[in-house]
């Protein structure tokens, strides 16, 4: 059985929790593969989703204050009061209230009671009576709050507003989220493609530079050349070895950086390469001047759709919320509370005619008028919030204004960036063809005594070196290409628009 080892081994903390996680095979790699696996298991994504769910309790809670509240209680009295003005009283009482947005509190309820109530006699003269009462009542009103807590700022509603727009901008947080690991993912992905291909391009080097010592030796055993040779011959070899020992140490760290995207462990055969299902792609065949022409028409909009853009102006918003409510709110309190009221009463009755009670319009019906006002002899509590909360606001404003600066600043500088490095990349492509026919001339001449071993290693290690170059320039312009598209917003923010996703289509409608 070939032997595994694990590439996270590579970390040093988390072995508890590594131990409980699924295995990810890199044997085979493919960016659909790795971005479907990330979506799952990525620890950004999952911390992202718990303050989704957190923002979503905290909405319900605010929405709650709105549902309308069912009061019911009973009362219950055996024996005599220590005044000897009654004994043994019922009672049971309800109320319902209905709160609105608008700050207005309606409320209704009822009561019915059954107590005996005791008329104290003179000893000789008349004996104590027991009169036997029934009371039954309803009343209906409404609480109005007339300077503050009235409208669409009142303090409830401006809570819920604000809770419910920070929902919706944690929810497209989370869609951030989702595209910031997209764009890890890939960087990662193709910047271990890279060193894999790099690292297959020294392994070849130093297998030809140690095919070149035995060569150089065995012409030095034919005294065909000096034995000093070897030397010059062993120095390119140890060079090459270096750069071959470098690009392995390459690829274990790449593995890293694409493990700790991903967010879980994984295997791979050792001594072996993983195999990528899906190649690199040629920036030579990009239709740049098209697309970079397409988004410099279109950036202002594209940059506002983006969610880290729609994130940010949601949060303003619920800022802009707390702040109006903040300022509309710094009047003091003047509440009025409106009630009419009927009851009945009956002597004698037992407790299970409060109909006749009620009906017996015994004292009837009255009007409760409550008008309340509260005087501070400041009013600075009201006025620090207000000043805070506009504090925060302008703060957030301000930054909703510099993530579009930066975002369409980035994107500038990266079109820039991609346009000049497109032409030096097809360069370097000519240039390692070339690189490869001057080495391989100096080969023929060096074989015809025309050419010295220093001009023939020169001449191999521009070459390697012009493959090197070649793959390096790619990788710019695929980590610029990938940075872009998350600036722009060309990114799924989920599994399904993930299935027909592909990075290197550059669409300009």
């Amino acid at each position: 059985m070939k032997k595994t080892i694990l590439i996270l081994i590579l970390l040093a903390a988390g072995t508890s929790i590594v131990k409980c996680q699924e295995t990810f095979n890199y044997d085979s790699l493919s960016t659909f593969r790795i971005l479907q696996t990330g979506l799952e298991t990525n620890f950004n994504i999952k911390l992202k989703r718990y303050v989704v769910n957190g923002s979503m309790g905290q909405m319900t809670t605010a929405k709650g204050i709105f549902n309308p509240q069912l009061t019911m209680e009973g009362y219950g009295f055996y024996g005599q009061d220590p005044t000897m003005t009654f004994q043994d009283s019922y009672s049971l009482k309800g109320q319902l209230l209905v709160p609105t947005r608008s700050g207005i509190k309606f409320y209704t309820g009822f009561k019915l009671s059954n107590e005996i109530d005791i008329i104290t006699g003179a000893p000789g003269i008349f004996p104590s009576q027991y009169l036997l009462i029934n009371e039954s009542g309803m009343w209906a009103g409404f609480y109005l709050p007339l300077l503050r807590d009235l409208g669409r700022n009142n303090s409830n509603n401006v809570t819920f507003l604000s809770a419910k727009m920070m929902y919706k901008a944690q929810s497209v947080s989370f869609n951030d989220g989702i595209c910031q690991f997209i764009r890890d993912a890939l960087i990662s992905y193709y910047n271990t493609y890279q060193c894999v291909t790099a690292f297959k391009i020294l392994r070849d080097a130093n297998k030809d530079a140690h095919e070149y010592v035995a060569d150089i030796q065995a012409l030095i055993d034919n005294e065909q050349l000096p034995k000093t040779e070897v030397y010059r011959a062993q120095a390119y070899q140890l060079n090459i070895s270096q750069q071959f020992s470098l690009a392995r140490n390459d690829i274990v760290n790449s593995f890293y950086d694409l493990i700790t995207s991903l967010g879980i462990k994984g295997t791979l055969v050792a001594n072996t390469l993983p195999t990528f299902l899906d190649s690199l792609p040629d920036p030579s065949t990009f239709p740049w001047d098209k697309y970079s022409a397409y988004i410099i028409r279109n950036i202002d909009s594209m940059v506002v759709n983006t969610p880290y853009f729609k994130s940010q102006d949601l949060l303003t918003s619920s800022s802009q919320i707390i702040m109006n409510g903040a300022k509309f709110n710094q009047l003091n309190d003047l509440n009025l509370d409106f009630r009419f009221m009927y009851f009945g009463s009956t002597v004698g009755e037992p407790i299970s005619q409060f109909g006749d009670s009620f009906s017996s319009g015994l004292p009837g019906s009255a009007l409760n008028i409550t008008l309340s006002y509260k005087i501070p002899f400041l009013n600075e509590e009201r006025k620090g919030d207000y000043l805070s909360k506009l504090s925060t606001f302008e703060y957030n404003n301000t930054q909703l204004q510099r993530v579009k600066f930066e975002a369409k600043s980035k994107v500038y500088k990266l079109l820039s960036d991609i346009g000049n490095l497109m032409p030096l990349f097809k360069n370097q492509i000519d240039l390692a063809e070339i690189e490869k026919k001057t080495f391989q001339s100096e080969v023929q001449k060096f074989d015809m005594g025309a050419s010295t071993q220093i001009d023939m290693i020169n001449t191999y290690m521009d070459y390697n070196k012009a493959l090197l170059n070649v793959e390096s320039g790619r990788l710019a312009i695929i980590n610029r290409v990938i940075n872009l598209k998350y600036l722009i917003g060309d990114f799924p923010v989920s599994s399904d628009e993930l299935v027909t996703y592909n990075p290197w289509v550059f669409n300009t409608k």
